[in-house]
């Protein structure tokens, strides 16, 4: 079994300080439970928070690749020995200058070993200008399971889960700000993922508001079926849920959604190209 603990944060939006204590008492909080979570999983841009105002200076909003933000979870994962999923931070790389919203995956030991780069961007909001996609999709193999790891709106592209699935992987972690009054959409989304693919969802949302308005939690834990194993409501709370990775060999041996498949045709309609 793997024990998750999800921190739903009420993000205060540019007081990163503040932000970085609420998320120290979480961590000390969900440390203190039975069963001692093994991974912590907090949201989308959990140490500045968001706007669109913010993509017109995003300089003054970024972080290098070791920044603070990262530097408070590798020393919250040191300290508790856990995984920490890393929410989502604004990064300019060191290698090409461009600014990126990326996902960390930090080990018991605080080294950072895996990471990802919100791929789909949301251009109703101009966030496609400002921002520099990411162009992988790596499946993270960890001593707990594989993972592959996406950020809000990539959870609208069922291409993506797939390419996952189709990687390995048995759990898709999730970090969000998915804002009111779309709950329904990210419910049926998450589900949509877990059950096309055969794996766990495990998503963690926001609460609270920013400049563009407010934001829907129901952080969420999925199994391989569709059913819900644990699910927070819409103020700041911790979600913890356990799950158990041996159950997907039964479900895809149950349904052979993988056998069924036809790459073959896909690739003729140029479904795979567009």
């Amino acid at each position: 079994m793997i024990n998750f603990a999800l921190l739903q944060t009420d993000i205060k939006f540019c007081e990163p300080e503040y932000n970085f204590e609420n998320a120290k008492k979480l961590f000390k909080e969900a440390m203190s439970n039975a069963p001692i979570p093994d991974v912590v999983v907090l949201p989308e841009d959990w140490s500045y928070g968001f706007s669109d105002k913010m993509y017109h200076d995003m300089d003054n909003f970024c972080e290098p690749e070791n920044g603070p933000s990262v530097f408070v979870l590798q020393n919250l994962a040191k300290e508790y020995k856990v995984w920490v999923v890393g929410g989502s931070i604004a990064t300019k790389s060191s290698a090409d200058k461009k600014i990126r919203n990326t996902t960390f995956l930090i080990n018991r030991n605080g080294e950072i070993v895996g990471d990802y780069s919100k791929m789909h961007l949301y251009s109703d909001m101009d966030e496609n200008h400002m921002i520099e996609p990411g162009d992988k999709a790596d499946v993270i193999e960890t001593e707990l399971g594989k993972f592959g790891l996406m950020i809000c709106y990539d959870i609208r592209f069922c291409e993506l889960g797939r390419i996952y699935a189709l990687k390995g992987a048995e759990a898709i972690i999730v970090t969000s700000d998915f804002p009111n009054p779309r709950v329904s959409h990210w419910k049926t989304l998450l589900r949509a993922r877990a059950i096309e693919n055969q794996l766990f969802v495990v998503a963690c949302n926001r609460v609270g508001e920013s400049p563009m308005g407010t934001y829907c939690g129901h952080s969420i834990i999925i199994d391989p079926w569709g059913e819900t194993i644990a699910e927070g409501g819409e103020n700041q709370e911790i979600i913890y849920g356990s799950v158990d990775l041996s159950v997907i060999k039964n479900i895809r041996e149950t349904i052979h959604t993988f056998r069924d498949r036809h790459p073959e045709f896909y690739e003729k309609e140029g479904l795979l190209k567009k």
